[in-house]
């Protein structure tokens, strides 16, 4: 854990900063001469014990005198108890003065020979008179004052109070400050009213610790207030210091380490409290823990075995202890904190226990309770199980997955399999549904708990779903792509791996299907299989079934199209589209179909194909949805919120990104989030705004996003949208080193290429690193063939001529691309408003004759139009100065002006 514990007792001063200012207070006052009694209450564990040893502490460094006794339950009829104890340690420490010591002594010879009559309680006589008059004479006469401490005086004997009412009544006229800590729950009657009354005399000064705030426990624990753990830890402890520490140092390990508690520090110091018990009275704690943390009487008393008068009887004296307290509710009561209910379920006797879950699973049956509660006390009941305890079980993961609740859906769900494999149900109706384990696993998916499913996945096949080799192969194919979609790659390829010897000599169908998953798991977990591989699934797929034909159809037109091999791409594709889209049949799309469809989908938008691509992967966000796919939404959103995209529908782009984004972080993917941050601020850009910045992750679902070119492709079209040319440069060029990226995949090149020569032509680069951008983008587009990429070619080239300075054919290749990419798609737009503006430069050079010109006249003209003279313009363009001069005359004679000044206006009207 992140939380380091601080245990000194001065940290009872560093938190409990009001009591302990009042407490030092008093302490002075004693010094000056001034007596006080204190009544410092709080319940078990609230700290009083550390906040008087810190008192103890700080009253010595001031010189002044400390002693300190406690009581204890097994010594409440021992008179005096307390006080001998302090005075016998207090006389052994160190050498006093002749009158305190004989006083002292005197003291402990009275409080140890008692009177006759002592036992019948007569304590307001002349000897506790007496008693004062030595406690003054003694302890009390210290010069710098005294601190008497009486710890858990809740367990005070009789003759221990009577001297503290003698206190109360007359109190010293020394600087005795008295220090009465105690649980007022446990508190008798008489000593409550004997402090209240005081209290109302002014004899007494009450102070109460009551729960540490949340900022107090940050301080007490050390991370500070915000920590992650600490709101938690807050919580569960009740805001209880010793509750808190001990739930800091255990950590994670809270769960059925029956020894935790009864191990440590903690369980010895409440299991202390239980010592004293009867053999009936331990019986019923022991059974009212078995219940939990909240229980009945009625319940407790048959789960005991014994009387409900019996029981109700044992738990008044529970109440009386501070073990278990009342609610609000008649008859039903709890335990004082759930680790002391921990500690006591931990110490009965396991055989024992067992009984009694099932005495209390057939009461809670009986009463026909809901399966959930009925379900911890079937997983605890030893060998006394039934077949029919595995439909609660069931149950129990049923409703903790429509709660939400995926982790215990599974832990009961594991429990449901294992009851069934031991009652030996075999039968069709034995053992956990598809329908639900799938829903449980779909859970666990969609908070990324890949470990969660590798946990279930062999009690799966061990049950119904993994009899036969065909639904075997169709359950591991699942879990696979389960396992793979939450990032977990290894364990999908180790369960496929494992399962496909049987599969294959039970079926030749049984085998491809799981082959072709293996690959569909690669692409699932964000990798790119390896094209061979998937080629060879492609090409041995006669007799399979239409879905795995079209999986692995679909597999080998993604490779096919990332390998740039575009005439294979295309027929794979299109023969895949055939085999999945004959299975349309209006029913939503199966489990391995969807996922087929995916790929489908995404290796069509990599092809431009966008109609297509939306169709197959709105069908399978669809089926997705309605089953509860978590595994599979986020690609399918990210892949619908690119072909929305770059189909110029911006508005359904950013609905898509935005749900794929929060699903993404939801179960741990960063490279899903990455894509749908990237998606989003294009679209966002495109739209003249900034992409709101996202949500932080949790940190435990805190995963890299890897800056893919794709990523970077789209950022850097958001960031030339946004007219940061330089930011979409350090997105592209894979020499600078603080935002590397691969060389671009061949699909993308020439849009790569393009983006490359516009970020360019807006920091003024040279025409010659435009023609090289040019050049690259044209190579791109020619080997890949496709129509997008040729459009790209045509932008990158029209930016090559705007470096030139020639607008009107930029223009014309900004229009070709404009015809390529439509008006609707982002890209098209961009082209539109190129060619509009390179137009525009080009009617106005055309009014002022600039269109005349040559390039190097040109050149010399800009120049002089700038101001500069004719040395400087021989200098810049390393001519001679003459041939300036031999320039500028022709530049006069083709634009109609006579002199260096009518040029430098005629330029700045040009632009």
């Amino acid at each position: 854990m992140g939380i380091t514990t601080i245990t000194g007792p001065g940290t009872a001063a560093v938190v409990r900063t009001a009591e302990w200012a009042r407490l030092t207070g008093l302490v002075r006052a004693a010094r000056d001469g001034r007596p006080a009694i204190v009544e410092l209450t709080g319940d078990p564990g609230a700290g009083k014990t550390r906040l008087l040893t810190a008192l103890a502490q700080e009253a010595r460094a001031h010189g002044v005198t400390v002693l300190h006794g406690r009581c204890t339950e097994a010594e409440t009829r021992v008179p005096f108890h307390p006080l001998v104890q302090a005075l016998t340690i207090w006389q052994s420490t160190a050498a006093r003065p002749g009158a305190e010591t004989s006083a002292t002594a005197a003291l402990v010879d009275a409080l140890t020979d008692l009177p006759p009559g002592a036992e019948q309680g007569t304590w307001r006589s002349p000897f506790l008179a007496q008693v004062r008059r030595l406690l003054a004479a003694g302890p009390a006469a210290a010069p710098a004052g005294a601190l008497l401490v009486l710890d858990d005086f809740h367990w005070a004997d009789p003759g221990s109070a009577g001297l503290l009412e003698t206190l109360i009544r007359w109190p010293l006229d020394r600087g005795l400050m008295v220090v009465v800590a105690h649980r007022p729950r446990q508190a008798p009657v008489p000593l409550r009213a004997l402090l209240q009354q005081g209290g109302e005399l002014g004899a007494v000064e009450t102070i109460g610790l009551g729960a540490l705030t949340e900022e107090q426990c940050g301080a007490l624990l050390g991370p500070g207030p915000g920590h992650p753990e600490l709101k938690s830890l807050y919580a569960r402890s009740g805001g209880n210091p010793l509750y808190l520490k001990a739930l800091a140092e255990a950590g994670a390990q809270t769960g059925d380490a029956l020894d935790l508690w009864t191990s440590s520090a903690l369980g010895a110091r409440l299991l202390a409290e239980t010592a004293l018990l009867g053999d009936a009275a331990r019986t019923v704690v022991h059974a009212a823990a078995v219940l939990g943390s909240v229980f009945d009487i009625d319940a407790v008393a048959e789960v005991a075995g014994t009387t409900r008068d019996e029981a109700c009887r044992e738990l008044s004296g529970l109440r009386r202890r501070d073990l278990v307290r009342a609610t609000d509710r008649p008859g039903v009561l709890a335990f004082r904190h759930p680790l002391l209910r921990g500690c006591l379920y931990a110490d009965a006797d396991p055989c024992w226990r067992s009984a009694a879950h099932r005495r209390a699973r057939d009461r809670l049956t009986r009463l026909g309770l809901p399966a959930l509660d009925i379900a911890p006390h079937i997983e605890r009941a030893g060998a006394g199980v039934r077949p029919a305890d595995g439909e609660v079980l069931a149950a129990a993961a049923r409703t903790c997955v429509q709660a939400g609740r995926a982790a215990d859906a599974a832990h009961w769900l594991t429990a449901a399999f294992r009851l069934w494999r031991r009652t030996g149900d075999g039968g069709d109706a034995g053992g956990p549904r598809t329908e639900l384990w799938k829903q449980v696993v779909r859970a666990l998916a969609g908070e990324g708990d890949a470990e969660g499913v590798m946990a279930l996945r062999a009690d799966i096949l061990a049950g119904p779903d993994g009899r036969t080799p065909d639904v075997r192969a169709r359950t591991a194919a699942f879990l696979a792509a389960v396992l793979a979609g939450t990032g977990h790659d290894e364990g999908a390829q180790a369960l496929l791996a494992a399962e496909l010897p049987a599969a294959q000599a039970a079926s030749a169908g049984a085998g491809l299907l799981l082959r072709v998953h293996q690959q569909l798991a690669k692409v699932l977990a964000g990798q790119v299989p390896a094209r061979t591989d998937v080629e060879v699934l492609a090409h041995r797929t006669d007799g399979a079934d239409p879905v795995t034909l079209g999986g692995a159809l679909s597999l080998a037109g993604l490779c096919a199209v990332l390998d740039a091999d575009m005439c294979a791409a295309e027929m794979s594709l299109d023969a895949a589209a055939h085999a999945l889209d004959e299975l349309d049949t209006g029913r939503p799309a199966g489990d391995a179909e969807a996922g087929h469809l995916l790929v489908l989908g995404w290796a069509e938008a990599l092809m431009g194909w966008y109609g297509p691509a939306y169709g197959h992967a709105e069908r399978a966000l669809t089926a997705a949805r309605d089953r509860g796919d978590a595994h599979l939404l986020p690609p399918l959103l990210d892949t619908l919120g690119y072909v929305h995209y770059q189909s110029g529908r911006l508005a359904d782009a950013l609905g898509a990104v935005r749900e794929g984004t929060a699903v993404a972080r939801a179960m741990g993917r960063g490279d899903h989030a990455a894509l749908s941050d990237a998606v989003s601020a294009a679209a966002w850009a495109q739209l003249g705004r900034t992409s709101p910045r996202p949500a932080p992750a949790p940190a435990e679902r805190t995963a890299p996003e890897p800056r893919t070119p794709l990523n970077a492709l789209l950022l850097a079209e958001a960031a030339l949208a946004s007219g940061e040319p330089g930011a979409a440069l350090a997105l592209l060029l894979p020499e600078r080193e603080a935002w590397r990226v691969a060389e671009p995949v061949a699909v993308f090149a020439a849009r790569n290429y393009e983006l490359l020569a516009a970020a360019a032509v807006q920091t003024g680069a040279g025409a010659d690193s435009l023609d090289v951008w040019a050049e690259r983008a044209t190579e791109a587009a020619s080997a890949v063939g496709l129509v997008e990429q040729s459009g790209h070619a045509l932008l990158a080239r029209g930016h090559a001529l705007m470096g030139r300075e020639l607008p009107a054919e930029a223009a014309t290749c900004y229009e070709e691309a404009r015809l390529l990419f439509g008006d609707a798609s982002p890209t098209g737009a961009r082209a539109r408003e190129l060619a509009r503006a390179a137009g525009q430069m080009s009617d106005r050079r055309e009014d002022s004759g600039l269109g005349e010109l040559t390039l190097r006249e040109r050149e010399v003209a800009e120049l002089a139009g700038e101001g500069l003279k004719t040395k400087d313009i021989a200098g810049r363009l390393r001519v001679s100065p003459r041939t300036v001069d031999v320039h500028l005359t022709h530049i006069y004679s083709k634009l109609g002006v006579n002199s260096r000044a009518a040029l430098v206006r005629l330029m700045a009207l040009a632009g």
